[in-house]
């Protein structure tokens, strides 16, 4: 009987104050938030944890590679992902440079943060590696794909070949070791927990995982 009453007739029964009230609510999302999840099966748990830059929010991290076809699969579908959540959950796309041939693409993504044109050409980056065949690492063949987009050829590639960018990829290199990522997409919630498709199978498995991990991170972050 008293799991069919609301929750503010449930708390008029017990006479306990919202904020007990609201501990004993973020004990039971914990709780439940892990079941179905299998650590080293669905799920690699961080060793140690790495700080969070997202403040308040549960943060997720993307590691990827433009020159992926996992990662240009699962970018729209993470596009979709991120749409549905609530205000305190931050997404980072963070590419890779932990392998000599992934260096081109973090390379290409922090010239066009830089140039602000990131977010808008990632989608066109995408299908030209996977449909057009762009090689990320040869130079000429990318200026010309960047100046077909519409950016000033130089001003790319003078972020390119800035010091800024070079000091990021080298930073992204060291993220990557950090983090443990061996492949990509990986997804990382909240520093402590690691997944991908090479754990759950499929990118429709991995975003339900990713689901499952946010829910564990904001009952965490609640106690």
């Amino acid at each position: 009987m008293v799991a069919k009453l609301s929750a503010a007739k449930l708390m008029t029964v017990v006479r306990v104050p919202w904020h007990a009230f609201l501990l004993v609510v973020a004990g039971l999302l914990s709780g439940c938030a892990g079941v179905g999840l299998v650590e080293d099966r669905d799920y690699l748990r961080i060793d140690p944890p790495q700080a969070v830059a997202s403040g308040n929010q549960i943060e997720v991290i993307e590691f990827f590679w433009y020159g992926c076809p996992h990662c240009a699969d699962m970018h729209p579908r993470l596009k979709a992902w991120r749409q549905r959540q609530p205000s305190d959950v931050g997404l980072r796309y963070q590419p890779v440079a932990t392998r000599e041939r992934w260096e081109g693409g973090a390379r290409v993504h922090y010239a066009l943060e830089a140039l602000g044109r990131a977010g808008q050409l990632a989608d066109a980056l995408f299908e030209a590696t996977q449909l057009d065949g762009l090689d990320l690492n040869d130079e000429a063949a990318l200026f010309d794909w960047a100046e077909r987009q519409g950016l000033n050829r130089q001003e790319f590639i003078d972020a390119c070949r800035s010091p800024t960018v070079q000091r990021q990829v080298e930073e992204a290199r060291a993220i990557g070791e950090r983090y443990q990522v061996n492949g990509v997409p990986t997804l990382v919630v909240d520093g402590k927990y690691l997944t991908s498709n090479a754990y759950t199978g499929s990118a429709q498995d991995t975003l339900a995982v990713l689901d499952r991990l946010v829910q564990r991170a904001r009952a965490e972050r609640a106690r």
